[in-house]
Formats: C-alpha cells, structure tokens, sequence
C-alpha cells in the first residue's frame, strides 16, 4: 500500500509528543499581535500558552487572518515531491475559510502531480476535536486502512464529537461579533456564563449560561455525563485556566472513572477569539442533546 502522511493545522490542540511520535505534518497558521504577524508553526507549551494569555489580559489585542492556499499548496508539494498520498483534517468549514482553503491547494497540487491523492476532512469542529479525529488517523494507519478507507471514517466520526465551551469574559465574544457589546457588560456584570457548543453545521452557537464558576462546571458535566457514548476519550482545552480545568477533570472522573482525559492548552488561533479563561469539554457522544 502507497504511504500517506497525515496532515493537520497548527490551531489543533493535543500533546507535542502524539506529533512527533507519529510523523504528523502541521500546517502553519498566522495570529497578529497588535497587528504584527506571527506565525504558528508548532504546539505551543505551557509556558508559551500563559504569555499569550496574559498578553491578552494586559490588553495586547490578538486577531486571526484567513489561510491562504499557499500554506497548504507549499505543505502538499512537499509531500507529494516525496511521493505520498496525504491526509489532511482541517479546521471546521463553519467556524474558518482553511478548508476551502486547503482545497483549493489540493486541485494545484494534483495538477503538477496528477499520480498524487489527497482527500480534505471536514472536521466539523476545531481545536482538542482535531485532535480526537488526528488519535484516529494514527490508529487506523497503523491498521494499514487505505487513504481512503481512513478519510471515510473520519467525515464519519467527526459528527459524533461534542464540544461545549466556557467563557470567562464575555468581551472576547464581543469583539469577534457572537455577542452585542449591551449583553457582554450585562452578562459580566452578572457574572454570567456563556456555555456554547458546536452544531452539526460545524458552527459555534449559544446553549446555556450559568451564574458563576461552580455551576458551570457542574453543568458541564452533566452535558458529559448525558451527552456521551462508550468512547471514554476526553480532551480538556483550557485558555490559562488550568485550576478550573482540574476540577472539571475530577468531576468527570467522578462521573465516569473510565474516562481517558487528556489536558492541554488553547491555541491561539482559537484562543484570540474566546480569551483567557476558557475551557472546553471535548468527548464522543451526542452533540444534539438539548
């Protein structure tokens, strides 16, 4: 069988060593920094993750830009200049114009290298989700399933990925146009609790809100305990909010002792659109439970 290497943008959220120990490309993602341009090229650390977040909550002002196709058409060259077929899970067509993106790189790259496949998955999702369906890519590989067989599986995984996300400060979601500037003071002011999910359209919308902390954990963890299947796959996200994080953790544990959890931070390329503060509950299960 042909070998394919998978690929995945760099605002995909899990552990560097999953990355370097399965031979994963990342294609590089841009953030500007007071509108000065960086470039996102690797998993940030820890360390990296708290500077940004305390960037941010010193005022520093973070913005995403669109992927051009070039990031990717330069990555599917490469790739195909070695002779592999590649896989490629891409940011939710809902939430980012990189899978358009990343399609139109693979009809360039499949004009100067006709022999070459490449198929796009939709991930349906972002982040620590990205990182469940990459798990997947990795085992089904090593199982010696097709290209093709692999990317089948994954456009059907990547609907039954939940994700429900926490807010510290609305002002994050008002920049970026979810909220109007009258409900992010009134809900800070009131210490409310955005809690959004992302639909079947791969889209980022409003479920819930929560007074405080505490219930918001916990009513995270009952859209766990009532949402998911018998994966016991979890990825926490969290923008430097790690003590949060950890008692969500526990909580699920408590919920659920089989569950498989695996902390990391937020990328950028999310995280300059929610804020410090944000955590995100990923798992397999039932996204339209109401």
């Amino acid at each position: 069988m042909k070998q394919y290497k998978i690929l995945i943008d760099a605002s995909m959220d899990v552990d560097q060593e999953t990355i370097e120990g399965n031979d994963i490309g990342l294609v590089p993602m841009t953030y500007t920094r007071n509108d000065v341009e960086v470039i996102l090229d690797h998993i940030p650390s820890d360390e990296e993750s708290k500077i940004f977040y305390d960037d941010m909550r010193s005022g520093v002002i973070m913005k995403t830009t669109q992927v051009t196709p070039f990031y990717y058409e330069k990555m599917f060259r490469d790739e195909a200049s070695k002779g592999n077929d590649i896989l490629y899970i891409a940011l939710s067509s809902g939430l980012s114009g990189t899978y358009e993106s990343a399609k139109v790189a693979s009809q360039l790259t499949r004009k100067e290298h006709p022999e070459v496949k490449i198929e796009v998955v939709d991930s349906l999702g972002g982040t620590g989700g990205m990182g469940l369906l990459m798990r997947a890519a990795i085992r089904n590989r090593a199982s010696d399933m097709s290209l093709q067989e692999n990317a089948a599986c994954l456009r059907e995984l990547a609907p039954k990925i939940c994700y429900w996300f926490m807010v510290d400060d609305l002002i994050y979601l008002k920049r970026g146009g979810r909220i109007s500037a009258a409900t992010a003071f009134a809900g800070n002011m009131l210490q409310l609790h955005p809690i959004l999910k992302i639909d079947n359209d791969g889209k980022l919308v409003a479920f819930a809100k929560e007074h405080g902390i505490r219930k918001t954990l916990k009513k995270l963890v009952s859209l766990y305990d009532e949402a998911r299947n018998d994966n016991n796959e979890v990825i926490l996200i969290h923008a430097d909010a790690l003590d949060n994080c950890n008692i969500l953790k526990n909580s699920i544990l408590a919920a659920n002792p089989s569950a498989n959890i695996t902390t990391c931070s937020l990328s950028p390329i999310v995280g300059a659109h929610t804020g410090p503060g944000m955590l995100a509950l990923i798992h397999y299960g039932n996204r339209n439970i109401q």
